[in-house]
């Protein structure tokens, strides 16, 4: 073998420097209907919530979850983020579906004697708190 050879061969054999990997992928198999995700109780009582399942339903780190027991079930329910927003609108058609029978509840209210007579009572302190 000539010393050409030699130098050709040990370029293509010659051990390169590696390099640090700037990005990498990783494929995680979801959709399995054969196996639910599974989660494992810390020693601190603490539980990871698969990240699939979080993205599905649009939770995000910070929000809140309530907890319920339902038989041998733990049940998790994520938490309104605006209260306000998440009862906008709940109360629509309890006192009336327009302007003029919301009007017309008022009035009714308005001229009720036995409401009148109630709020006296409960001023004068004849009568206790009706909330409680």
């Amino acid at each position: 073998m000539t010393n050409e050879e030699s130098n050709a061969e040990y370029r293509f054999t010659k051990r390169r420097k590696l390099s640090k990997v700037a990005e990498a992928a990783a494929e995680y198999i979801v959709d399995r209907q054969d196996e639910p995700p599974m989660s494992t109780i810390s020693s601190k009582n603490q539980i990871t919530l698969p990240a699939q399942l979080l993205r599905e339903l649009g939770l995000t780190p910070g929000d809140r979850l309530a907890i319920t027991r339902e038989g041998n079930r733990l049940v998790l329910r994520a938490r309104p983020r605006d209260w306000v927003r998440y009862h906008a609108g709940s109360l629509a058609g309890v006192y009336g579906r327009s302007r003029e029978e919301m009007d017309e509840y008022v009035r009714e209210l308005r001229t009720d004697t036995d409401r009148d007579e109630a709020i006296e009572r409960a001023w004068s302190g004849r009568e206790s708190d009706p909330q409680h």
